[in-house]
């Protein structure tokens, strides 16, 4: 038998273009990919911006439902812990609650809801002596830790004054009605002065024998008529 080399030569060259079909495999695997790292990599980048997004809305609703929680609750279980005022008010072991009933004060300071808010009502001669408008001892002691609890919120303070209808004529006060914007005038100081209460969440009025609570008829009456009354505005 005779040996020809161009048939090998022919052989040799037919059994390497296997090579040329494989290397296009391969650079098409390595294109797919490279599409598809590409994708990928803008695919994650666009999670994490909705991820970021997401969390940034969460955390606004979250604040958002504080808020409204804090909204919703009214302003004696903010202020004093008191879920339901009329039966809570004698029991309560809140500190100021606790203050007044350790001062024996119990009797001398009611908190009431109304329609304008909170309603803090002293009588008055747990906050002034007889006939004057300095603040006794008793009385900063007390406003000492109402301020404290006012301190803690932002809502808008009315402070207003009021006397039975027994007539008073001083040097320093010849009517009721001036000894009454005088009262409610130092309460406001004090508030803003000493315990820093921004004096534009403050109002002031004195009313003198104007708009009783009860009779004046009595000496209990008269004495529940003579007062100093601070509203929390809703």
């Amino acid at each position: 038998m005779s040996w020809n080399p161009e048939d090998k030569k022919h052989e040799i060259e037919f059994s390497s273009t296997w090579l040329i079909t494989y290397s296009d495999m391969i650079t098409i695997i390595l294109c797919f990919f490279i599409i598809f790292f590409t994708f990928s990599t803008k695919e994650l980048s666009a999670l994490y911006q909705i991820r970021n997004s997401l969390t940034e809305e969460v955390e606004q609703l979250h604040t958002e439902n504080i808020k409204l929680k804090n909204e919703k609750e009214s302003l004696a279980a903010q202020l004093f812990g008191l879920q339901d005022l009329k039966n809570d008010f004698k029991t309560s072991k809140e500190d100021f609650i606790s203050f007044l009933r350790d001062k024996n004060l119990m009797d001398a300071v009611d908190i009431l809801e109304n329609e304008r808010g909170l309603l803090i009502r002293f009588k008055d001669s747990i906050l002034f002596d007889s006939g004057k408008a300095a603040l006794s001892e008793d009385g900063y002691m007390i406003l000492h830790k109402v301020g404290d609890k006012l301190k803690t919120i932002n809502n808008s303070i009315i402070v207003e004054g009021y006397t039975d209808n027994v007539p008073i004529n001083t040097p320093e006060f010849p009517s009721n009605w001036e000894l009454s914007v005088a009262r409610s005038i130092n309460v406001v100081k004090f508030l803003t002065e000493k315990k820093g209460i921004h004096k534009e969440r403050v109002s002031v009025s004195g009313f003198g024998e104007h708009n009783p609570i009860d009779t004046n008829q009595t000496p209990k009456g008269r004495a529940n008529n003579r007062r100093i009354e601070i509203t929390i505005v809703n």
